[in-house]
């Protein structure tokens, strides 16, 4: 007996359907809730997996029903600001956010709820951005007191891998108590005039997981802002013996500790820092740590406006293990991916021989993004030591159009095809 063929729609079968849901659009998810009660199953989740309260301004006039019924659903929570905000997230069904972005006010009810809300999903949370309102930063240091209890699950092992903490303020006690609560923690982020105030006790626990630190010079090296500078040993990078990159960055001209007393704390403490981020260092203190508070550095990121030859005379300190030099503009926005680009002066045009010096001279240099400067072609009188160079951003000088771009791109892959042709024919020959 012939079997018969029933040709079956692939959306029928509900694993097909699942994995097919975690692709849609919350548009075309909408309009598929409305298909059949399988089909709402499946489609639910994308509706509501995400919240921006930036993008979805009417979420705080939602029933609490709704929220109830569809609230275990949500895993990113963004641009969390306003009491109402706050009070719609804040119910017990809504306990497996993943992601969550709050910033809390000046007042002591919203700090409680908000300590509600973290505690409320302690057990999911992956990425926690914590930070004081504007008011609450101008205010004392009681205004901007936090819990650090809550941050962390007793009844099982948190998945926090990532903390963003600004503004706020804790005892270094509490905070060594988030370290060791947090096993699974890789990046630490301490700005804007977070305050650990010291203790009875200086407790040194090393968190061997954390490789990433985003901390200022000073708050490093003076934690509480009402005490001295910490002593050799015991600053906050103590905890952090496994140090790979610290943006360690100060916007006063002049640094709180000397470029000698950054360098032996390193060497103590965390003597695996290679790369390190300076942001909008000014460039007399930016030619100071790189050419006097970090020895082998592979990858130094700054603000091309600080770029100078003072700075790549510094990371030519470097030039045996320097890797990645990479700027941005203040305006933190790339260009290199418009059609249109807009004219800018290039502040480093007139000194830009200078440059040629990195490529030159560092044979390990896999990454060079300067994409502000202009870059003239006929400065390049020497041949490039870097190899294995993998992503160069800068502009060319006359290629200022896409259809120059474009032809100096064709001309380029048409040369490197040439050139493998005629690889291949000599290495035919020779086999013969």
């Amino acid at each position: 007996m012939a079997t018969l063929l029933v040709r079956k729609n692939p959306l029928h079968i509900p694993e097909i359907r699942s994995r097919i849901s975690r692709l849609v659009s919350v548009k075309d998810a909408i309009s598929c809730v409305r298909v059949s009660k399988d089909w709402y199953k499946d489609f639910i989740f994308p509706i509501w997996y995400a919240v921006d309260f930036k993008v979805h301004t009417t979420f705080d006039r939602l029933s609490a029903d709704v929220i109830a019924k569809h609230g275990h659903h949500i895993r990113i929570v963004e641009n969390l600001e306003t009491q109402p905000q706050l009070n719609a997230l804040v119910h017990p069904n809504i306990k497996n956010v993943q992601v969550l972005y709050l910033t809390c006010a000046t007042s002591a009810r919203f700090r409680i709820l908000c300590m509600d809300l973290v505690r409320n999903n302690n057990k999911s949370l992956k990425d926690l951005t914590f930070e004081m309102d504007v008011n609450a930063k101008k205010g004392d240091l009681s205004a901007r007191m936090i819990s650090v209890d809550a941050f962390t699950s007793h009844s099982s092992v948190s998945l926090l891998s990532s903390i963003r903490l600004q503004g706020v303020c804790f005892s270094r006690d509490s905070f060594v108590s988030l370290l060791r609560g947090c096993p699974l923690l890789t990046s630490v982020d301490l700005q804007q005039d977070v305050a650990i105030l010291s203790g009875s006790s200086n407790d040194a626990f090393q968190h061997t997981g954390v490789t990433t630190l985003i901390a200022p010079i000073k708050q490093v090296f003076k934690l509480d802002p009402e005490s001295d500078v910490s002593p050799l040993g015991l600053t906050l990078l103590v905890h952090f013996p496994s140090l790979t990159y610290w943006q360690c960055y100060s916007l006063e001209t002049t640094l709180i500790v000397s470029s000698e007393r950054i360098k032996a704390e390193t060497r103590i403490c965390c003597p695996k820092v290679s790369e390190i981020g300076t942001w909008r260092t000014p460039s007399p203190v930016l030619f100071d740590l790189v050419a006097n508070a970090f020895n082998n550095l592979e990858a130094v990121t700054f603000q091309y406006e600080q770029l100078s030859t003072d700075v790549i005379v510094a990371l030519l300190f470097h030039q045996t293990t320097l890797q990645g030099v990479s700027t941005f503009w203040s305006d933190n926005e790339s260009k290199t991916e418009q059609d249109d680009f807009l004219s800018r002066e290039d502040p480093f045009r007139v000194s830009g021989r200078a440059l040629q010096l990195l490529p030159r001279s560092c044979p390990n240099l896999a990454v060079l993004s300067v994409e502000l400067h202009e870059m003239d072609m006929d400065f390049v009188e020497e041949e490039w030591v870097c190899r294995g160079l993998q992503r160069l951003r800068v502009r060319i000088r006359s290629l200022d159009t896409k259809e120059k771009v474009n032809r100096a791109l064709q001309l380029w892959v048409e040369g490197t095809m040439k050139k493998k042709q005629e690889s291949l024919r000599r290495g035919t020959g020779e086999g013969d």
